[in-house]
């Protein structure tokens, strides 16, 4: 399949991209895509954890495909940003995301929470089975586990789990992620038993933290139409309507 390049691009942030995008963005939206579960799969050992102790953090399973066995969470929410400075800021997600991090770009379809806005492609990061820091499937006891018991230069695990966790509960509260939320409560459990108060306080650190936080500021000044005629160029690209949706990736390479 042939990529177009669209004068407009939008990335989906499903896991520490929501708090901490690293790159300059013109416009930024809530909302879901269609096809994949979040799940702690991802082994980290430089930004969450170590070589010595992997840290786990969010990827993405393919649930059209029989990957994960939960088919009421076909969607996962998380945020789309509309790059700024394009050249700049593909260089850094390929080295952040894809050299550090192991993940793999697809193409997918991004429907915004609002539903005046019609679906348009996104670019994903995620990481397939092949890279060599996919943990994969584990019990919620272990995974858990891991995340209390990981750190690396970019902070403690627990952390990024929080953050992940206070978005939700603030920007989607009527949204449910079975596996997050069980995550929360086994994490805090482990922690309560072993008296870590520092790290649980991590939890309501994370919702302070996102109440405070700028990141939609830069859509004050826009009202719908503007935000629609970013979106048109996109939207207008009627092929990718016409691909069923387990088919619409691309791997793509900066």
């Amino acid at each position: 399949m042939n990529t177009t390049t669209f004068e407009s691009v939008w990335v989906f942030a499903y896991g520490s991209l929501i708090w901490n995008p690293g790159f300059e963005f013109r416009k930024v939206l809530v909302g879901h895509i269609k096809g994949y579960a979040r799940r702690f799969y991802q082994g980290s050992d430089s930004h969450r954890g170590s070589p010595e102790t992997l840290g786990r953090v969010a990827t993405l399973i393919d649930t059209k495909n029989g990957d994960d066995n939960d088919s009421d969470e076909q969607t996962t929410w998380g945020l789309a940003f509309l790059i700024d400075d394009e050249e700049t800021s593909m260089k850094y997600l390929q080295q952040r995301e894809s050299s550090i991090g192991g993940y793999t770009t697809i193409l997918t379809n991004f429907y915004p929470k609002e539903k005046k806005l019609e679906k348009f492609p996104v670019m994903v990061y995620m990481a397939m089975p092949e890279n060599r820091l996919f943990l994969g499937p584990s019990s919620i006891s272990k995974i858990a586990e891991d995340i209390a018991n990981a750190q690396g230069y970019s902070g403690h695990n627990i952390e990024y789990l929080s953050k992940l966790i206070a978005f939700m509960k603030i920007e989607l509260p009527n949204i449910r992620d079975e596996h997050l939320e069980s995550l929360e409560l086994e994490v805090k459990t482990i922690l309560k038993r072993e008296n870590k108060s520092q790290l649980l306080a991590m939890f309501q650190d994370a919702i302070h933290s996102w109440l405070d936080n700028d990141l939609f500021s830069v859509n004050e000044n826009d009202d719908f139409e503007t935000i629609e005629k970013l979106i048109e160029p996109l939207v207008e690209h009627r092929f990718i309507d016409s691909i069923p949706d387990q088919y619409l990736r691309c791997m793509t390479k900066y």
